[in-house]
């Protein structure tokens, strides 16, 4: 049996054979190719599923750069310049009704950005023009891309198709999360009309993906999903389940399954995961840095994909025998749910060593019953 192979029973909610191990390392890899600190070993990997195939992992993972967006009939100005922490880039739009801008930083240490200034600063001010911006946004989905890395993975794993954020996500990117807790309180008809107007932009892209034989499986890769930002009841039920479902049903209906990123606090989530139709999460974190729990799994849905395991907690902050004994623990547990990824939650640190790497992917093929 392939790795391909076992991750479709896993989708279609079968036993997988083994635990599939798939510690998503391309921010890491990134970042110590850039500061040329790879181990000796890894001197000639040309990518992160070089590392991810030298880990012996199963390649469960999100297409990136799959979905395109731009605006029709207009253009973003850029300009970027140094700072003291990396590159600052502004990017600017003038419409009729004024004009946008956003400045974002590199962290250059760090292989991170950040935004300093958030698109819409203030809805009075700003609300014309974000409308019309929405109004002319459009989305490709680069079709030559998937089909590159599909062949890239072969029969070594699944592709999740990325999709674009979810309405509630956007408005945390162009409001900043704060900002658009505000926008959704203090004009929560217009936060309606926005997402609405947002949704439909979308919606061909996501119903040219259902419709394609080669997409299995479906992530929202960019959404984050947190309780703090998407808090649970009428807001996140208004803002974001009622999208998500939709989107769902869609994909339901081809045969794929759906997936979201999640990595923060989901325990009080639970309910509108199941509202929303989700078949997974992606990236998820245990305590203490979140608070999914494999009771929470075993309360979902038969078949729910529990991607994650793997925090920085165990990457960095353990030493070798307390990841050999928390693991220890923990692979037993999970081993009895249909449908567990063993994956970074959210992401590997750049910290985490090469060793730390090797050893985490060696317990789970011991506890998981991957093959050597």
């Amino acid at each position: 049996m392939t790795k391909r192979d076992n991750l479709r029973r896993l989708l279609r909610g079968q036993r997988p054979a083994w635990v599939p191990c798939s510690l998503n390392v391309g921010q890491w890899f990134l970042h110590h190719r850039n500061f040329g600190s790879l181990p000796a070993e890894l001197a000639d990997a040309r990518d992160h599923l070089e590392v991810m195939r030298r880990l012996g992992c199963d390649l469960f993972i999100r297409n990136p750069a799959g979905v395109l967006d731009r605006l029709e009939g207009a253009a973003w100005q850029t300009r970027t310049e140094l700072g003291a922490l990396g590159p600052r880039t502004t990017d600017t739009l003038r419409t009729p009704h004024g004009e946008l801008s956003r400045l974002t930083e590199v962290q250059t240490q760090y292989t991170s950005s950040y935004a300093v200034e958030d698109l819409v600063k203030d809805w009075a001010q700003d609300g014309a023009a974000y409308r019309w911006m929405l109004e002319r946004l459009t989305f490709r989905w680069d079709q030559d891309v998937f089909a590159e890395t599909l062949r890239q993975i072969g029969d070594d794993g699944v592709v999740m198709a990325s999709l674009p954020h979810t309405p509630l996500k956007r408005l945390h990117v162009d409001f900043g999360l704060d900002g658009a807790c505000l926008f959704l309180l203090d004009h929560p008809a217009a936060a309606q009309e926005v997402c609405d107007l947002y949704w439909s932009r979308l919606w061909p892209v996501l119903r040219e993906l259902a419709a394609d034989p080669r997409v299995e499986v479906v992530c929202f890769g960019a959404d984050n999903v947190d309780a703090p930002f998407y808090p649970p009841g009428e807001m996140v039920d208004r803002y974001w389940v009622r999208y998500v479902r939709e989107a769902a049903d869609l994909f339901h209906a081809g045969g794929k399954r759906v997936l979201a990123h999640a990595c923060g606090k989901l325990h009080q989530l639970r309910p509108a995961f199941i509202a929303a139709g989700l078949d997974g999460l992606d990236g998820m974190a245990h305590a203490p840095f979140g608070d999914w729990t494999v009771a929470d799994a075993r309360a979902m849905p038969a078949g729910f994909i529990y991607d994650g395991g793997f925090s920085a907690r165990e990457q960095v902050l353990m030493t070798d025998d307390e990841v050999r004994r928390f693991y220890a623990d923990f692979f037993p547990q999970v081993r009895g749910l249909d449908s567990f990824v063993f994956a970074a939650a959210c992401q590997t640190a750049i910290t985490t060593s090469w060793s730390r790497l090797q050893l985490v992917a060696e317990l789970c093929r011991h506890h998981g019953g991957r093959p050597q």
